[in-house]
């Protein structure tokens, strides 16, 4: 009996759809919108943001990515039925593998604001939000074209059986 409670336990544990990091008390709901008026009163703050890469920069120590942001779900999946809000830059500690972080995808991040980028003509010379990534969690890409439209606990079944 107590090897099936510890089966069923692992099982459940299998099943969170993001990692620790993205439960963090100290993540603060800040607006992509709050601090793109006003990154530095926002300066430090850890949030969670998520949305759809655009483009991955690796250099020898850190990567950078830039990201379509939109609205988080419920379940904390990008929205991207909504509109996007605009763009932010993910900064990661660590080299990211631009086989998976290609154009497209979609992912959350956990960070701090560091501040804004330095405005330029191409991005109407508005300087993009900045976070120093503590997490980055890259969602499947099959979930999007789910065939189980029509039964909504499918979605489970198609990503875990």
């Amino acid at each position: 009996m107590k090897f099936y409670i510890l089966l069923i336990s692992l099982l459940l544990n299998g099943c969170s759809a993001l990692p620790s990091v993205f439960s963090d008390a100290r993540i603060k709901d800040v607006a992509y919108a709050q601090v793109l008026a006003d990154a530095e009163s926002h300066t430090n703050t850890m949030v969670r943001w998520g949305g759809v890469i655009i483009d991955l920069e690796n250099a020898e120590s850190q990567s950078t990515l830039k990201v379509m942001s939109y609205p988080l779900d419920y379940y904390g999946r990008p929205d991207i039925d909504s509109e996007s809000e605009g763009y932010f830059v993910i900064k990661s500690p660590e080299r990211l593998d631009p086989e998976q972080y290609t154009a497209g995808r979609e992912l959350v991040a956990v960070g701090v604001i560091e501040g804004k980028t330095t405005p330029s003509p191409e991005q109407d010379g508005i300087g993009l939000p900045v976070i120093k990534a503590s997490g980055i969690h890259l969602w499947p890409v099959a979930y999007r074209s789910n065939y189980y439209w029509h039964c909504p606990s499918c979605y489970f079944q198609q990503l875990y059986w």
